[in-house]
């Protein structure tokens, strides 16, 4: 019976992890931190898969394996329970946008430890290091089984311990729910590794490991829900939410207001350069509004093609044209930094909120309205020189 129960709950783990695998590689979303969260899934699965083979030769009274076989069979259990801590490591690293996993030299030195790890598994064969099959058959724990806690520890934590400090600073507002599910993934792996360590036999890692990544693949989705895949920003969505709670509870010290940014020239850019190019610069803009929010706590949004809003809570003496100018002083520097041969230039109208605006829609179209005169005065004075 426990030998069943040990196996089944494998099974279990590796149906869900499989779902959780068929999902990603079906979606649409196609940025690298979900490549590198399929590899996680992926070697979670084969931690799972040899970690049931395991319960089939241990608790089965019909087959012998030979010494050679069962240490195959852990070994690849051991390997894979790191390499599923460091492709989370990654994932996460990724996510957070560190420089670890965006230079050579970060991902040689992260991947050190792992390397040194697999080392020490293949050598056990021989010295017994990590863990050996005694004569009878048995799996037993080495010497030296604590550096596989550790190691496996170190990724998942180190990156955990990361998110966490970003989820508390200020200017990291707008990832803060990102970041403190990534840190929280610690959890369900660490109870399970604290259970392995204290329960020999039960199939606690496997849980552990299932659980957590049915945690985040459910915000991934939730994300997809209120985060722009492109830009990262938020979408119309939260745009909604937002200034409909900040409407509601307008503050007298303070003044609201709306911004509608549009990107100008966003087609030629796309007719002269192609698509992708077209999609780098509106990338471009939103790093460019992401730092300027950063600074702020202004929240900013993608509101669909090469349009922006953003919504400002600011003081009486704010400058609306000083903001703007900003801006697209910022986006003439990123363009600059990036050697590209256009320019970037958002044309940008507002509307400060007063009671007599009744909805959202209204307050967006007197910004849009704005909008819509700047772009019009500047055509004529295109005109005027022309002639």
């Amino acid at each position: 019976m426990e030998g069943l129960l040990y196996c089944t709950m494998n099974i279990f783990c590796v149906l869900i992890l499989t779902m959780i695998f068929n999902s990603i590689r079906k979606s649409s979303d196609q940025r690298t931190s979900q490549h590198m969260f399929a590899c996680f899934i992926i070697a979670s699965i084969i931690l799972c898969l040899s970690d049931f083979i395991w319960g089939l030769i241990d608790f089965s009274t019909f087959w012998t394996f030979s010494q050679g076989v069962s240490f195959a069979v852990n070994a690849i259990y051991y390997i894979f329970t790191c390499v599923a801590s460091y492709m989370w490591f990654l994932f996460s690293e990724n996510e957070q946008e560190s420089k670890v996993v965006k230079t050579k030299a970060g991902l040689i030195l992260s991947i050190i430890p792992l390397i040194v790890y697999i080392i020490l598994v293949i050598g056990s064969y021989k010295h017994g290091w990590l863990f050996y099959i005694d004569g009878e058959g048995s799996y037993q724990r080495g010497d030296f089984y604590i550096v596989k806690i550790i190691i496996a520890c170190f990724y998942i934590g180190a990156t955990s311990f990361k998110a966490t400090a970003k989820a508390f600073m200020k200017k990291n507002y707008l990832n803060k729910e990102k970041y403190i599910a990534l840190a929280s993934f610690v959890a369900f792996p660490s109870i399970a590794v604290i259970l392995q360590v204290l329960f020999v036999g039960s199939p606690m890692i496997s849980a552990g490991v299932a659980f957590a990544a049915v945690q985040v693949y459910i915000f991934s989705r939730e994300q997809l829900i209120s985060v722009d895949p492109l830009t990262k920003l938020n979408n119309r969505n939260v745009l909604i939410n937002y200034l409909d709670g900040k409407m509601k509870s307008n503050n007298d010290t303070k003044d609201l207001y709306v911004f509608v940014m549009d990107l100008d020239y966003f087609k030629k850019i796309n007719d002269t350069f192609g698509h992708i190019e077209g999609d780098e610069a509106i990338v471009m803009v939103a790093d460019v509004l992401r730092s300027v929010v950063r600074k702020t706590n202004y929240f900013v949004c993608r509101y669909g093609g090469d349009e922006f809003i953003a919504v400002c809570e600011t003081d009486k003496d704010f400058n609306p044209e000083e903001f703007g100018n900003e801006i697209n002083r910022l986006l003439v520097e990123e363009t600059l930094r990036k050697d590209k041969v256009y320019n970037l230039h958002l044309s940008i109208g507002y509307a400060k909120y007063n009671d007599i605006i009744e909805t959202i829609p209204e307050f967006i179209d007197i910004a849009d309205e704005h909008l819509y005169e700047i772009k019009n005065k500047r055509a004529k004075q295109k005109e005027r020189i022309s002639e």
